[in-house]
């Protein structure tokens, strides 16, 4: 008990010291999309590695959740109201998504999140009068709550790695909860949990949903720290990187999807130094990863350190 009150102590002292080691700039911006996508992560964790169930919309819930704020925040919503609309508007979407879809078992999920995405970029590019376009939407006021705004990268780092801590603990809860243990029946045999009563289509429609929730509430505070949002951003690209990072990390490990979304935002800068080489170190890293640890980093660490133990 001791031991881990130390870890955890450590770990929450690295966490306040790196804004003042990285400094205001550049890399503490990288910082904090890296815990963004850490948040998308997790909420794919719940459809993907709880339930089974292989979603490439996860980077359209997440530019949903950034518009609704951005168009709500420059038309002079509060922040708050915000928030609540960017999680709304993805869990809507994902219900009109998930319900006809989820009923079907196979790869039908995966091939309408692809054409989902698509639809949300296309919209997203269209819609000129209302997202601005390829342009997209600028000068999105900040975090602001309570009586508090937060204006610079450092201070959206504090807010954020809250948000992250908040969404771990729901994560945890969830799946140590019988919902949770549902979510995992279904994922290793569809007709085995159905005949033990679980109710399979009502849990993979949740499971998306929540997976949609955590991204929507992520794109808020992606519009709201980065200040600028265009369908860039928000493509079927990096919806297949947002599910590489779960692959990565560990699909159904909570502490994998994070390791995985952030190893893989701050990777690339990391070898930057390398110029068009880069690219080729990256993708061999992940190609090795996949290769000689297929459960992603969450198998492969525990397997690391009980080898150490037997060779001693």
């Amino acid at each position: 008990m001791k031991t881990k009150a130390l870890i955890l102590g450590l770990c929450a002292c690295g966490i306040a010291i790196i804004p003042s080691l990285l400094g205001e700039g550049y890399l503490i911006q990288v910082l904090n999309l890296a815990i963004l996508n850490a948040i998308v992560v997790l909420g794919l964790n719940f459809v993907t590695g709880f339930t089974g169930q292989i979603n490439f919309g996860q980077a359209a819930f997440f530019g949903l959740g950034a518009y609704a704020t951005g168009i709500a925040t420059l038309a002079g919503a509060p922040w708050l109201a915000a928030l609540f609309l960017s999680g709304l508007v993805a869990a809507i979407a994902s219900l009109a998504l998930g319900v006809p879809t989820l009923r079907l078992r196979s790869y039908y999920l995966a091939m309408t999140t692809i054409g989902f995405g698509e639809i949300v970029r296309l919209v997203l590019i269209h819609w000129e009068e209302v997202t601005g376009g390829t342009s997209g939407l600028r000068a999105i006021p900040p975090i602001s709550a309570f009586g508090f705004r937060v204006e610079s990268q450092m201070a959206s780092y504090y807010v954020l790695v809250f948000a992250l801590a908040l969404a771990i603990l729901f994560a945890l809860r969830i799946r140590n909860s019988s919902f949770g243990r549902a979510m995992i029946a279904t994922r290793d045999s569809e007709v085995a949990a159905e005949l033990s009563g679980v109710n399979t289509i009502r849990v993979k429609v949740l499971a998306l949903m929540i997976g949609a929730i955590y991204a929507g509430l992520a794109g808020c505070f992606f519009a709201s720290t980065i200040h600028y949002i265009s369908p860039d951003s928000f493509t079927n690209r990096q919806a297949v990187l947002l599910l590489t990072m779960l692959i990565i990390g560990g699909t159904g490990s909570i502490w994998g999807a994070v390791a995985g979304a952030i190893g893989l935002t701050m990777l690339p800068e990391a070898f930057r130094f390398l110029d068009q080489w880069y690219l080729v170190l990256y993708g061999s890293a992940v190609i090795a990863v996949i290769s000689f640890a297929p459960g992603g980093l969450a198998s492969a660490i525990p397997n690391v350190v009980t080898r150490l133990k037997a060779a001693r």
